[in-house]
């Protein structure tokens, strides 16, 4: 037994999966069963020992980061420059730092941690099983009738009850099946027999379900965007139909009564956000009114922002007293100034060119789906960001750094090595 569990322990895979485990554990150990220290503290205990497997990966390993190292490190070291220059306000920077960097440190363990395709395959659906767990115990709050909290439901809306499992939200919970929903429908896809494809097909049909049941419009139209742009990279003609199905799908929505199950409470959803009453609400002390001050506040200092953990995030909020910007992009616009959102945006998009190109180089391979669709994962979740803080939700920016580090790797392998 004392063998079997330091042969685990001395494997980085064992810890990739507890990593991929979080928001269960985090659940259990904060809701269940608290045990003082360790329940606040076991994820970064997790890191630390995930970063001393990649640093041992990064002395022994071939493979050389490509040119994204250069938008990281510019992004690193404007961090550490508006951290050090704002001594006034020194515990807010500091964990305004840390809850940015400390978890783009994931990207540097899938880069450096990953060994092979079969282990990303594996991961991938470790990844998909966990948020398996979480759609259905977010559809079951449904069917029981467990009542949202007054916070999460818009004033004069019918949807009373959103699914948001043992995550922070249903906005949360919705950014989580818009990552998993894509890499399940290409597990389908690349199954191998019925039995596997009939597993597939029912975890990417839950996790749909749960999606809609979160009523997270932003959510939503993410995973939209994030299929279009799939299809496009798979078949640019399929894209097409896709886009003129979905104009014929919006329209025919509207004319659905709003008594029918599921489709009618999707219908008010959508349909709410183009009434005056939303508009007016959401420019008072709403989503627009809320991205202003998040521009009205760069304006202050426009090249380097107001300093981090100062506007818009849950480090802002506990020390300023500011609310959410109800978009990480505005929010990080707010803080790091032009410069620092160019970086962040600019690592983000070369992340997606490798992680597309990865896709081109492997067409007709038995893979080309799965990665396609972990591809469109990470851009719903990029996407959703626009209208969320969901970068600051610690598993999802874990789970989003992660597998963008596993398909940066892929891609130096492919053109670089020449491995398979």
């Amino acid at each position: 037994m004392r063998e079997t569990v330091l042969k685990w322990g001395s494997q980085s895979t064992t810890w990739l999966y507890l990593l991929l485990a979080y928001p269960v554990i985090d659940y259990v150990l904060r809701q269940i069963l608290p045990i003082p220290v360790i329940s606040s503290l076991w994820d970064e205990g997790l890191l630390i020992v995930l970063m001393l497997f990649t640093f041992g990966a990064f002395l022994q390993s071939n493979r050389t980061m490509p040119g994204i190292k250069h938008w990281l490190g510019a992004f690193f070291v404007l961090g550490v420059a508006i951290t050090v220059t704002d001594m006034a306000n020194w515990g807010a920077t500091v964990e305004g730092f840390r809850s940015v960097y400390q978890y783009i440190l994931a990207f540097f363990m899938g880069f450096y941690l990953l060994k092979s395709m079969e282990d990303l395959d594996k991961f991938m659906k470790g990844l998909v099983l966990v948020g398996f767990v979480a759609a259905l115990y977010g559809v079951l709050q449904v069917i029981v009738g467990v009542k949202t909290p007054e916070s999460w439901v818009q004033e004069g809306e019918a949807v009373t009850t959103r699914a948001f499992s043992f995550v922070t939200s249903p906005n949360v919970l919705g950014s989580y099946m818009a990552l998993v929903t894509p890499i399940a429908a290409g597990l389908f896809m690349t199954a191998k027999d019925r039995k596997q494809k009939w597993i597939w097909a029912i975890v990417a049909l839950t996790t749909v379900l749960a999606l809609l049941l979160t009523g997270s419009r932003g959510a939503w139209f993410a995973l939209a965007f994030a299929v279009f742009v799939c299809f496009y990279i798979w078949n640019k003609r399929v894209a097409g139909y896709l886009v003129i199905a979905g104009i014929i799908g919006i329209v025919a929505l509207f004319f659905v009564p709003d008594s029918v199950p599921l489709v009618g409470k999707v219908k008010d959803r959508i349909f709410t956000l183009f009434t005056p009453e939303y508009f007016e609400s959401s420019s008072e002390g709403g989503r627009i009114g809320r991205w202003g001050k998040a521009y009205d506040n760069m304006r202050i200092e426009p090249l380097f922002g107001v300093g981090l953990g100062h506007h818009g995030g849950a480090v802002a909020a506990r020390h300023f007293g500011t609310i959410y910007s109800d978009s990480y992009f505005f929010k990080s616009l707010a803080e790091y100034g032009l410069i620092g959102i160019i970086l962040l945006i600019g690592t983000v998009i070369t992340m997606f060119k490798y992680g597309a190109g990865l896709i081109r180089n492997i067409q007709g391979s038995p893979h080309f789906f799965a990665i396609l669709g972990l591809l469109g994962g990470l851009i719903a979740v990029a996407t959703h960001n626009l209208v969320e803080n969901i970068f600051e939700v610690p598993f999802m920016a874990l789970y989003f750094w992660l597998f963008g580090g596993f398909l940066c790797a892929l891609f130096v392998d492919q053109t670089q090595n020449k491995r398979w």
